[in-house]
C-alpha cells in the first residue's frame, strides 16, 4: 500500500508508517508495555519523530464481515472474544501504573481498569486460517472500563444493527446468538450481561457526539462520515438496540 494522502497510513517494508498525532506518545507508551508483560498479538512500537510513527506490520488477512467470510465464522468470533480478553489483561497493568498525563484521541472514562482499544471490530484485526491472531490500529485507545470497549465490540461482531444485509446475521436472533458466543469466550459474568445494551447505546450517542465535535472542527475524515450518513445509521442502531434490549437480554442471559 502507498500513502495516497498526507494523512494516509502506508507500508513500508516491515512497517506501517502513519503522521504523529497528539495521542502517539500514549498510543506507543500502551504498545510498548502490552510487549513487555507478554502480549504479542499488537505491533511493535518502531518509535516516532516530529512527522511520522511508525510500528511493525502484522502479518495476516484484514476485512469487515460482510467482506471476508471467514471473519464471520464462530473461530473468528471466538478467537477475537478471547483475545479481547487477554488484551484487556494485559492492558490493565499499564493503567494502573499510568502516571504520565497522555493525551488520547477519544476521552478517558473513569474508573480505569484497563486501555481500551477504543475500536475493536473486524476491521481492525488480522485473521490467520480463520482465527484472531493480532490487533491492530490503536489510534482510539483510551482508559476506561472493560465493559466500554466490550459493549462496542460485542455491537460491532454480533453486529447488533438493523442496517446489515447478511443473510445469516440480519436477523435478531442470529446477531444475540453472536453477542452471546462472544460474550462466553471473552468470559463476561451472566450478572454484567443485562447493562450491555445500554452500554452499548451510551457508546454509540458517545461517538455520534465524538463524530459531530470533530466535524464542527473541520476534521475532514468526520465531515466526509456525516455526509455518508454514518450518524443515521448510528442513530437507526440506537433505536434498533433500545427497541429489543429486553430480547437482547434474554439471550445474553438465558
Amino acid at each position: 500500500m502507498q500513502a495516497t494522502t498526507g494523512s494516509e497510513p502506508f507500508r513500508q517494508g516491515d512497517l506501517i508508517v502513519k503522521p504523529v498525532a497528539a495521542w502517539t506518545p500514549g498510543v506507543h507508551a500502551l504498545l510498548v508495555a502490552l510487549h513487555r508483560h507478554g502480549f504479542d498479538a499488537a505491533p511493535i512500537s518502531a518509535g516516532y519523530d516530529e512527522a511520522w510513527e511508525r510500528v511493525t506490520y502484522l502479518p495476516g488477512d484484514t476485512g469487515d464481515l460482510d467482506g471476508h467470510a471467514a471473519m464471520r465464522g464462530e473461530k473468528a468470533l471466538r478467537s477475537a472474544a478471547s483475545l479481547l480478553r487477554r488484551y484487556h489483561d494485559c492492558s490493565s497493568l499499564f493503567a494502573k501504573d499510568l502516571e504520565a498525563d497522555y493525551t488520547w484521541q477519544l476521552p478517558a472514562r473513569s474508573p480505569c481498569e484497563v486501555i481500551c482499544h477504543g475500536d475493536f471490530a473486524p476491521y481492525n484485526v488480522v485473521l490467520n486460517d480463520g482465527e484472531v491472531t493480532g490487533i491492530i490500529d490503536f489510534e482510539a485507545a483510551h482508559p476506561g472500563q472493560r465493559i466500554w470497549d466490550l459493549a462496542y465490540a460485542v455491537y460491532r461482531w454480533a453486529p447488533l444493527s438493523s442496517s446489515i444485509a447478511l443473510e445469516e446475521m440480519e436477523t435478531l436472533a442470529a446477531q444475540v446468538d453472536r453477542a452471546r458466543i462472544f460474550a462466553d469466550a471473552y468470559g463476561l459474568s451472566i450478572a454484567e450481561r443485562p447493562s450491555l445494551p445500554g452500554i452499548i447505546v451510551e457508546r454509540l450517542e458517545a461517538l455520534l457526539a465524538f463524530m459531530e465535535r470533530e466535524a464542527a472542527r473541520g476534521i475532514e475524515r468526520y465531515r466526509r462520515n456525516l455526509q455518508e450518513g454514518h450518524d443515521r445509521i448510528y442513530r437507526e442502531d440506537i433505536a434498533y438496540i433500545r427497541k429489543y434490549s429486553i430480547e437482547i437480554v434474554a439471550g445474553l442471559t438465558g
